[in-house]
Formats: C-alpha cells, sequence, structure tokens
C-alpha cells in the first residue's frame, strides 16, 4: 500500500498532522509511507488517512489501488443499519411536525404540570396521573372531578420557541390558554395498582392490567371547540420497532416548564396480547406525562406514560412507558359532549328578504351529537345515516344549517337538496341533481354516466342494479379527501312530496353506506321506515327547554351556579311575556326570550370573558 503512494514526506507529514497521527521522523521514503500507515492503522484513522492522501493528490498508480478500495469501502459504508429509521421525505415530514405541534398543549394542575393533545375539536387526551389530585374515585360510580377543580386546572396551547422572519434568535412564542368546561372531566381511567407504587414498578410489568384496564387516561373536555382534523383509523401497532416522534413539555429540573421539545426514539416492546402497554427509548422528563407519541408520518400511536426510577434505566434498554391508542381511541366518538356547549353556537342563513343573518343555535346537542359522531372516520354506517324526525315547526330545516357550519369549520364536501321540489323527477334525473350540487366542491361526473341498458331507468330494478350504485360510487369518489355530506330535506312537506322513484333511490342510498366510507347521509322530515340496522339512526327533535335557551348565553366554563341563574332569568322572561314553550312553533319564542335575557346579562358575559382571556 506505501508503494502506491507519492514519496512526498511533507506533503504526508501535513496530512499525518491534520488528522492527529504521530509518526516517527524518517527521511527515507520507504521507512516513513509504511509507519504512517501503520500508525494510521493503530489510531483507527486508516481510512481517514487514505481519504486524506487522495484529497491531498498523494494517490499514485502502485501495486495496490488505493483509489478503487477507498471508493469501494465508502460506498459499503452507505446501508442501512437499523430498519426503524428509514429515510423520509423532508419537507412532508416537517410540514406533519408542524401541523401536529399545533394539537400539543401544556396541562397546569397547581404546582405541577404535565402535557396533553387535542384528539377532538372539543377533547384533550393525557395521562390520569397527571390530573389525579383533581379527580374523586371514592364514590360508587365512575370518577368524578373534585368540586373547585376547575379553577386549579389550566390548559395551554402554543408554548413553543420559533424562528421569526430575519430573527437569528429563536422567541418564545405567546401561549393561549383554552377554558375547560364546567364539567371538564370527559373520562377517567387510573393508572393500574403497581403504576403508582412508591418504590417504582418493573417497566414491562403488566401485572393487573388487562384488555379492559386500566389506562392511566383521562380525556378532558374544552370549553370552546378548537381547530382539530379527525383522527384517522388506528392502525395496529407494528409488532417489530418502529420509529417514535414525542412531543412534549418536560421540566427543566429545577421548577420551569421547558417549550414544546421534540424527541425521537424507537418502540422496541409491546407489553400484552392484547397490546395494553408499549415502551420506547424516545428521551422523556418529568412534565412529559401525556405526551403524544407519533410515529414516522405522525399518526398518533399512543400518549407516553412514565419514565424509570433512578437505576432503572442502567444498560441502555427501553424503559419509558407508553399508553397504546388502541386502547381509548374507540370511545372518543361516544363521549357525552353536552358539558361543552354547542359544537356549534350559532349558523349564518338567509331571511326571507335574501338578507344573511345570524342565528344563536338554541337546543339540536342530541343532533349536533350525531353530527360530530358521523364526522369521526370510523363511524359506522348508522351513525354516517342521520334521519331528522318531529313536527312541524321543530326545525327540521334547520339542520342543514348544523350540517353546513361543521363542515365549513372542520372541512368535507356538503350538498342540500329539498326533495319537496323532485316530484316529478325519476331515479337519474334526482341522480344527476345530487351529482351536480356537489359540482361546485369536487369534480364529478354525472351520476348516471354508466352505459345504458334498456333505457327504462325509472323502474325499480335499474334504480336498484345501476342508478343507486352509480350514484353510491359518485358519492364515496367525492367524500375521498374530506367526506362528503348529503343533507336531503322536505320529506314531510304536505304542499309536495318526492317521487316514489326518489324515495326509493334514498332508500338504496341508506343501504348502500355500507360499502360507501366517508359518505354521511342526513335525511330531515324522513317519513319511511328505516331498516332495522338503522333504527338508532334517527333523532327525534323536541321543543326546546329554558336550559337550552340558558346555554346559549354561557360563558366558556360558566359554573353550575350561573348556568341556574341564567335559566331563572330565562323562565321569568318567558312567564313576563306570558308564552310557554309548549306550543306548535316553540322557536320565535325561545329566540325572543333568549334577545330579553341577553340584553340584560350580555354587558356582564362580555366582562367574565374578557377577565378570564386577560387572566390565562
Amino acid at each position: 500500500m506505501a508503494e502506491s503512494v507519492k514519496p512526498d514526506i511533507p506533503r504526508i507529514r501535513a496530512v499525518l498532522d491534520q488528522l492527529g497521527i504521530r509518526n516517527v521522523d524518517y527521511e527515507d521514503p520507504a521507512d516513513y509511507v509504511p509507519s504512517a500507515f501503520t500508525n494510521a492503522l493503530g489510531r483507527g484513522k486508516l481510512l481517514a488517512f487514505q481519504a486524506a492522501l487522495a484529497k491531498a493528490d498523494l494517490i499514485t498508480d502502485g501495486p495496490v489501488d488505493i483509489g478503487r478500495n477507498l471508493f469501494d469501502r465508502l460506498v459499503s459504508l452507505h446501508r442501512f443499519v437499523s430498519s426503524a429509521y428509514m429515510p423520509v421525505d423532508a419537507r412532508v415530514a416537517a410540514r406533519r411536525l408542524l401541523n401536529a405541534s399545533d394539537l400539543v398543549c401544556r396541562i397546569d394542575v397547581d404546582e405541577r404540570h404535565g402535557t396533553g393533545l387535542l384528539i377532538t375539536p372539543n377533547l384533550v387526551a393525557t395521562a390520569a396521573h397527571v390530573v389525579s389530585d383533581l379527580v374523586d374515585e371514592t364514590g360508587p360510580g365512575p370518577a368524578s372531578q373534585r368540586a373547585g377543580s376547575t379553577s386549579r386546572i389550566h390548559v395551554v396551547f402554543g408554548d413553543m420557541t420559533d424562528l421569526l422572519d430575519g430573527e437569528a434568535q429563536p422567541t418564545r412564542l405567546t401561549p393561549t390558554t383554552a377554558p375547560l368546561a364546567a364539567e371538564w372531566l370527559a373520562s377517567y381511567s387510573p393508572p393500574a395498582a403497581e403504576e403508582i407504587a412508591d418504590s417504582g414498578f418493573v417497566f414491562d410489568s403488566i401485572v393487573g392490567i388487562d384488555a379492559e384496564g386500566p389506562w392511566d387516561l383521562a380525556i378532558l373536555r374544552l370549553a370552546e371547540a378548537r381547530p382539530c382534523p379527525p383522527m384517522p383509523p388506528c392502525e395496529p401497532i407494528p409488532r417489530r420497532p418502529f420509529q417514535i416522534h414525542v412531543l412534549h413539555h418536560p421540566g427543566d429540573g429545577v421548577g420551569r416548564v421547558l417549550p414544546l421539545l421534540w424527541s425521537v426514539g424507537t418502540v422496541d416492546k409491546r407489553l400484552g396480547d392484547p397490546l395494553v402497554r408499549l415502551l420506547h427509548s424516545a428521551n422523556t422528563s418529568p412534565g412529559s406525562s401525556g405526551a403524544p407519541v407519533f410515529d414516522v408520518d405522525f399518526r398518533v400511536v399512543g400518549l407516553h406514560q412514565a419514565g424509570p426510577q433512578q437505576g432503572q434505566a442502567e444498560g441502555g434498554a427501553a424503559y419509558n412507558r407508553a399508553i397504546p391508542r388502541t386502547s381509548w381511541s374507540s370511545q372518543l366518538a361516544w363521549l357525552d359532549l353536552r358539558g361543552t356547549g354547542p359544537l356549534v353556537p350559532q349558523v349564518e342563513k338567509l331571511n326571507r328578504q335574501g338578507a344573511p343573518v345570524t342565528r344563536a343555535v338554541i337546543g339540536r346537542l342530541e343532533t349536533m351529537e350525531r353530527i360530530w359522531r358521523s364526522r369521526s372516520p370510523g363511524a359506522t354506517p348508522p351513525e354516517r345515516l342521520i334521519a331528522v324526525v318531529g313536527e312541524p315547526g321543530l326545525g327540521l330545516r334547520f339542520t342543514k344549517h348544523l350540517v353546513h357550519a361543521v363542515v365549513t369549520r372542520f372541512g368535507g364536501a356538503y350538498a342540500a337538496i329539498d326533495v319537496a321540489n323532485c316530484q316529478s323527477d325519476d331515479a337519474a334525473s334526482f341522480a344527476d341533481k345530487v351529482a351536480g350540487a356537489f359540482a361546485t366542491t369536487a369534480g364529478t361526473s354525472s351520476a348516471t354516466d354508466a352505459p345504458p341498458t334498456t333505457g327504462l331507468t325509472t323502474r325499480q330494478r335499474e334504480v336498484r342494479s345501476r342508478t343507486a350504485p352509480a350514484l353510491s360510487e359518485t358519492l364515496v369518489e367525492i367524500a375521498r379527501a374530506d367526506g362528503a355530506w348529503l343533507v336531503l330535506e322536505g320529506f314531510d312537506s304536505t304542499v309536495a312530496r318526492p317521487s316514489a322513484a326518489v324515495v326509493d333511490l334514498v332508500r338504496q342510498l341508506v343501504l348502500a353506506l355500507r360499502q360507501s366510507p366517508g359518505v354521511r347521509l342526513v335525511l330531515a322530515g324522513w317519513q319511511e321506515t328505516l331498516p332495522s340496522v338503522f333504527e338508532e339512526s334517527i333523532d327525534y327533535l323536541g321543543p326546546p327547554s329554558e336550559e337550552d335557551i340558558a346555554r346559549t348565553l354561557q360563558p366558556p366554563g360558566a359554573s353550575p351556579e350561573v348556568i341556574a341563574a341564567l335559566v331563572s332569568m330565562v323562565q321569568n322572561a318567558l312567564a313576563a311575556a306570558g308564552q310557554s314553550l309548549s306550543v306548535a312553533c316553540p322557536y320565535p319564542i325561545a329566540e325572543r326570550a333568549r334577545s330579553k335575557v341577553a340584553r340584560m346579562v350580555g354587558p356582564l358575559i362580555d366582562a367574565m370573558v374578557k377577565e378570564r382571556g386577560s387572566a390565562s
């Protein structure tokens, strides 16, 4: 090998000095160069020495092709050394990281803190032990929040640093506090007894934990909805090790809370079958409890639970522990949202003169909960159908405004059709009318662009074998991006009814929901019997209550006492006007009572909201 190096001792000496390799100062190149290779090998720098010689143009033709060998060695070093860390698209991964960071929050409880994740517009998930001091588990029923606990907990979003335009040093951004609902504890599952032992616990033990939990999980209600994309369906967690990202708010060890940090690691071990806990290697510290654990595509796979006690993490093993998402995601669509205030507090609509007006949403909590459950990616076919029924005057046609407000806020394609205007339509023309209603939000072709068969498209067999499947396929295509909502109203019209062909086509669309992922169907005033599997899809409307009116006036996070006072004021307003909500058309009466109370308490509520905002 030495015979393949130019005998230029001064330049070779300079290369050795650059690499920090000492060599005997022989004058004869025949001695100096072999000694240099021997010393480079002894220092573990042989490859670096060869590369430096090549860079200095000190390689010459000889018995050993150092240049070729060097290339082969360097190429051989470029290989995947860990299947858990795979290259990803840089900008896509960075965008996903930024989007995920907006969903992470800090949860302050008295003098302690943890981390949480916004999982729906109204719900935040964290580790149960973060909020355990505020929870009463002694009662016979489910755990409940302690009296006065709302003032002891704060949920803070946006506590992070960023590089602002033109600045070289990062700036800590101003965070915002999200007000909690008065009944803020939506769900609570404590840690297992062994997980809260004072002496610590064995991190790969799942004693006392099975498929029913406990999960060390708390889900908190917010008073106001925040932008939050729907969580994708829960994928099976891989059995092999895989890369993870943890976004968290650890403490600095001396009592201060750090801004949002990003740790990378791997999930190395699954505990339990079915899975109940994960062990991971991402760096965390006190304050990280409840932090989201993401996979390489920033899909949530779990929540960080705890780290090892002193002395437990020796040997470099993965000891941090997490709660798998598979154990808790299924309950999200079923959590009671009544304590959050309306998902849609007000809507925009046109009055009889065609001018836009804003209307407060009074009542309709059941409808809004159904809309909310329907938008979940994992919603079942009965959840993706909402058949709204009720007496005239109870807001059947108001339903489309609720759906439109949700779609406008959270995304998706939307179309509404009054079927009372479709009495002369056959199935084919109605299908084209539906496809055309979506045309402004999705590039769709006619729903009946399939080749004609017999041409008798209005016959029932053609509806079921051709028109209905074609329309369903069109809706599925429209729903592919963010889901599609089709609102059909007017089935209860006393002036004009849709044709039998239209009703039969709608019935076929209901049945096709089982093969139509992402499609939501809302039938306002539906008059027909639904298939038995869809009986739970019926939303029975009733008149609004005094409490419904009061809820439209309550400030964020209002206490039960404030709500009770507002209910009393509404009752007084109704009594003074000699009116009741038990009449045929109660909503105009409810709106007048609301306006009267709003004039009395509006300035006070505005002051309460401003005071709460300044305090946060």
